[in-house]
């Protein structure tokens, strides 16, 4: 599941990361969004091409690669499964405490098989972007500063919907899928109007925030379609107030067959 990450301007002009093409850049910004509290995340190169860079024609793998022999992600394997982790990813980010509670299925790198297992010792002790007399540069590459917590303190769980659970729940109603950025704003709505409603589980918030979306996105088409039907009704209501009018006036509306021509009817008394 994406989760909302910080960065800092000092990444920006970071000088390893300058060496770097920009969209392997990007690339590394996306992997703080798919990582776990630790910074570990699934390697599959496909699946992260979909979910980090949708839409640039690029090698993923090669971008993945130049991003570990700059040290910084590293590509382990555990019982033959890849994984990848960002390097001192705790140090420059404070994860919400929802997040460290819930755990997570991803081994970290300590556990990392053969010669992997060897080298996760040593990126202990691997620090980013320092200078060439081993001391560390001011505001140097802090991604995620600990002052900063997009997630308030007093979450609730039930109301961390997936945006793929959301999405499929949408899809399977006939309804558009939506951004992240449209979910976390109605997640903050939902848990304010029924984070008091203890009893309600995960499923039932799913199926409000199915509700909200579906209001959302039909009620601008009932919109037009009543503005059409009351412009209507305006338009016969003022027809029916000239009738009414001319009749009062004394005026007679023909809407009988067209009068014939004057000079017709002239050459027929002829």
């Amino acid at each position: 599941m994406a989760r909302a990450r910080n960065i800092k301007p000092s990444f920006f002009t970071n000088d390893d990361l300058s060496e770097l093409n920009p969209l392997s850049r990007l690339l590394f910004i996306g992997m703080w969004t798919v990582a776990d509290y630790k910074g570990c995340f699934e390697y599959k190169p496909k699946r992260l091409k979909v979910q980090l860079l949708p839409y640039d024609d690029c090698d993923i793998e090669q971008l993945v690669s130049d991003l570990e022999k700059s040290g910084f992600i590293s590509i382990y394997s555990v019982q033959g499964q890849q994984y990848g982790k960002v390097i001192n990813f705790e140090k420059h980010q404070n994860p919400h405490k929802n997040e460290r509670e819930k755990g997570s299925e991803i081994p970290d790198i300590s556990l990392a098989d053969g010669e992997n297992s060897t080298n996760s010792n040593n990126l202990q002790n691997i620090e980013i972007n320092r200078d060439q007399n081993g001391t560390d540069r001011a505001d140097s590459f802090n991604l995620i500063p600990d002052s900063l917590n997009l997630i308030p303190d007093n979450q609730d769980s039930r109301f961390d919907l997936s945006l793929d659970d959301v999405n499929t729940k949408l899809q399977m109603g006939g309804l558009k899928p939506i951004t992240q950025e449209d979910l976390q704003p109605l997640l903050v709505k939902l848990q304010s109007s029924y984070g008091h409603k203890t009893q309600m589980v995960k499923n039932q918030i799913l199926g409000k925030a199915f509700e909200w979306i579906e209001r959302q996105q039909r009620t601008p088409l009932q919109q037009i379609n009543t503005s059409v039907t009351k412009t209507t009704a305006h338009t016969l209501a003022e027809q029916r107030a000239a009738m009414g009018l001319n009749q009062h006036q004394g005026q007679i509306i023909d809407v009988g067959e067209p009068k014939k021509p004057l000079m017709i009817e002239e050459v027929g008394r002829a």
